[in-house]
C-alpha cells in the first residue's frame, strides 16, 4: 500500500468490503455460502472500519444500485448491529435533490480549492 495514501484502509476492511460486495452481488444459495464469510469479515473489523463499512453500503444504497435487490433486509438478516449502522449512516448522507451548481454555491473552499 503507498505510504502517501490519504486513507491507507486496513488488511480487515478490505476483506470485509470484499466479502460484502460478493455476498451483495451474489443470489440464493450462492448468497447463503457467502454470508458466513461475510459475517465474519465484519465481525473483525474494529469500530472506526465498521462505520466507514457502513457509510460505503449506505451510498451504495443511496445510489439506487441495490435498492431494487432488497439489500436492506438481507443486511439485517446478516448483521443487525451494521444493517443499524448503515441507516444511520444514510441519514447523515448529503441530499442528492440540490441542483449542481447551487451545490457548488453553497459550498465551502477546501484547502485543495483554495491552493489549486
Amino acid at each position: 500500500m503507498p505510504t502517501d495514501s490519504i486513507a491507507p484502509w486496513s488488511r480487515a476492511y478490505l476483506c470485509a468490503q470484499r466479502a460484502l460486495s460478493a455476498w451483495i452481488e451474489a443470489d440464493g444459495r450462492a448468497a447463503r455460502r457467502l454470508a458466513f464469510a461475510a459475517r465474519n469479515a465484519v465481525m473483525a473489523l474494529a469500530a472506526r472500519e465498521r462505520a466507514q463499512l457502513a457509510r460505503w453500503i449506505a451510498w451504495l444504497l443511496r445510489s439506487r444500485a441495490l435498492a431494487t435487490r432488497g439489500i436492506e433486509q438481507r443486511l439485517l438478516r446478516l448483521d443487525a448491529r451494521l444493517a443499524r449502522a448503515v441507516a444511520h449512516a444514510i441519514g447523515q448522507l448529503p441530499a442528492l435533490h440540490v441542483a449542481p451548481r447551487q451545490a457548488m454555491r453553497n459550498a465551502h473552499p477546501t484547502l485543495v480549492s483554495r491552493a489549486g
